[in-house]
């Protein structure tokens, strides 16, 4: 598209941008997960833990957002999601929810 001038820089090609009140699901990023897929194929290897992260979880100061491989035991998010204090949402339902949080210890 064309911009009108000064416009351009302030354009985000990564982000969405919607109307006020208009609610859209969270995609993990998957543009920067696909970008750093496509870095790492050119490079010859795997992707790694590290390689990429959400724009939640690199904004977040608490480190509290983690993303990564559930599959990947090397994962930090793997071990996360097989702690006593990880919970899916809605689980008993046959949902397979991917997002787990991690309540408070009792």
């Amino acid at each position: 598209p064309e911009w009108a001038p000064g416009i351009r820089e302030t354009v985000n090609p990564d982000v969405s941008v919607r109307q006020v009140g208009v609610v859209e699901k969270c995609t993990f990023c998957v543009h920067r997960l696909q970008k750093a897929k496509e870095q790492a194929k050119s490079e010859g290897r795997n992707l790694r833990e590290g390689d990429f992260q959400t724009a939640c979880a690199e904004s977040c100061p608490a480190g509290a957002i983690v993303f990564g491989d559930l599959e990947n035991t090397s994962h930090r998010v793997n071990s996360l999601s097989h702690s006593p204090r990880a919970t899916r949402l809605l689980e008993d339902l046959g949902t397979e929810p991917k997002v787990i949080y991690l309540k408070e210890v009792d």
